[in-house]
């Protein structure tokens, strides 16, 4: 696949995740794809478990939820982006319970693209930076010098 089809690729994949479209996602990913989230997800394996383990739980705690990607880039095999997520969380989010409160998360993405659709996804996020913003401190009972 040419770069610019495997961009538009991610470019469609992210306008379901805007509108909340889950079953959307069947035609951009593998049905084997993986998953391969930041600490305190791990990975996760094949398309129905990325929908119910990742994408309904995160609607559910912020359903304002919406990503724009700031950078992009493309090549015949992997596309990458960062920007940022938005929402309010009104639900439970990793454990911690619903706030109200608004946040702006941090992201970088690199897909793998295999025949047409994304095949792998490894994910970072500033989690330290969303619970500030939350109201949990992560960094409050960690030992060692903080400075």
């Amino acid at each position: 696949m040419s770069a610019e089809r495997n961009l538009r690729l991610v470019q469609r994949m992210y306008e379901a995740l805007n509108r909340q479209d889950i079953d959307a996602h069947d035609e951009y990913w593998h049905e084997d794809m993986v998953w391969h989230g930041p600490p305190g997800f791990g990975s996760i394996h094949g398309l129905e478990g990325f929908k119910n383990e990742v994408l309904r739980p995160f609607y559910k705690a912020f359903p304002d939820y919406f990503a724009k990607n700031d950078i992009e880039f493309a090549d015949e095999k992997w596309v990458a982006a960062t920007g940022f997520v938005t929402g309010t969380q009104m639900g439970p989010y990793l454990g911690f319970p619903a706030t109200g409160k608004k946040m702006r998360m941090r992201f970088s993405d690199f897909w793998s693209v295999r025949n047409g659709k994304l095949s792998e996804n490894w994910v970072m996020i500033d989690h330290v930076d969303v619970f500030r913003q939350l109201g949990f401190d992560m960094m409050e009972n960690l030992p060692g010098p903080r400075g």
